[in-house]
């Protein structure tokens, strides 16, 4: 096993909406070929299967020669199209707009569901999401993944999140200064990820009225996905089989054994904070990754983010679907099952 820990810079220039065609070396023969894995420089608990794949030997045990790549995440679609990593994981919610594009990657799994929530001040009146019309929220971004999916709820209740019907007010704060802001009344409500959000919960400093991996309209749903160069699937199909179906096997570690996980995590230092709250963050997540489940996200999110004009109505969800979503020969769709 080879591991090599960088830092990507970059020196690249993009036009909006346009991505570069990576050129992934087809020259290597497969069985000799190192897959490229970025992990993000700031790491959380959504990345979980990638450290129990590195520490519980699932890459080995595949038989999958890898490097680790440590990347900035706002860079990991361009480190994907042009090659310099073949594989990562990110938020589907964020990708959905690139992908509608140009962006050229391949999903071939969903990691797991929930890590978002919306939360309001403990006495706040407002009661439930419905209540959120009219009203301030934080959040870190409007491309964020709290965003997006706070957006698709309001929607589904009928309530205006296009800029031709607007009927919430969105404030932009870096991360950590959210709970400042919903504690010093400066918004009514925060989209924020975990552990963040489950921190602010558990010392009663705010109320969560929306949680993806609670909520019915969301819970079912993989928020995180596998993300692959499309021309490092071409070329390497069974290289990239096998990665997925390491992560498959890591995944289904961290639903069944969320304790030993976190407290890997933290031993290893892989992650930082409490190993029994990362334990009860986890335990709220579902980690049965499934193949179909990528598949079922990517066309879902897309008509949502059609219909609250987030992605234009010339692109078609299903030859979105078809063009990103790959099942790998080889892969099962779930272990569960």
């Amino acid at each position: 096993m080879k591991k090599c820990f960088l830092v990507l810079l970059l020196a690249a220039v993009t036009l909006p909406g346009v991505y570069a065609r990576g050129k992934t070396d087809s020259s290597v023969a497969e069985e000799d070929y190192v897959v490229k894995i970025g992990r993000g420089v700031t790491v959380g608990l959504c990345s979980a299967p990638f450290f129990i794949a590195q520490e519980k030997g699932f890459y080995e045990e595949e038989g999958l020669k890898w490097d680790e790549v440590q990347v900035d995440t706002g860079q990991t679609n361009l480190l994907l199209t042009t090659g310099q990593i073949d594989v990562t994981n990110n938020l589907l919610a964020t990708l959905i707009q690139p992908l509608a594009n140009g962006l050229e990657v391949k999903i071939p799994l969903g990691l797991h569901t929930g890590c978002v929530k919306v939360l309001v001040r403990p006495d706040s009146p407002i009661r439930g999401p419905a209540d959120l019309k009219g009203k301030k929220i934080g959040t870190t971004g409007m491309a964020a993944s709290g965003t997006v999916i706070t957006q698709r709820y309001l929607a589904e209740l009928g309530i205006g999140v296009s800029a031709d019907n607007l009927e919430v007010e969105w404030v932009i704060y870096q991360s950590a200064d959210l709970p400042l802001a919903l504690e010093r009344v400066q918004v009514d409500a925060i989209a924020q990820g975990d552990p963040t959000a489950h921190i602010i919960e558990s010392e009663g400093k705010g109320r969560v009225i929306i949680n993806s991996a609670t909520d019915d309209y969301l819970k079912e749903e993989f928020c995180c996905v596998i993300v692959a160069g499309a021309n490092f699937v071409k070329n390497y199909p069974q290289t990239a089989a096998k990665f997925v179906r390491a992560i498959q096997k890591a995944a289904a570690y961290v639903q069944n054994n969320p304790d030993e996980t976190a407290r890997l995590m933290a031993e290893k230092r892989y992650v930082a904070g409490d190993p029994e709250v990362n334990a009860a963050i986890l335990k709220t997540y579902d980690y049965r990754s499934s193949v179909d489940g990528a598949r079922i996200a990517i066309g879902r999110n897309t008509r949502d983010l059609q219909r609250i004009k987030l992605v234009g109505d010339d692109v078609d969800p299903d030859v979105l679907t078809r063009t990103t979503f790959i099942a790998l020969e080889g892969v099962p769709d779930s272990l569960f099952k």
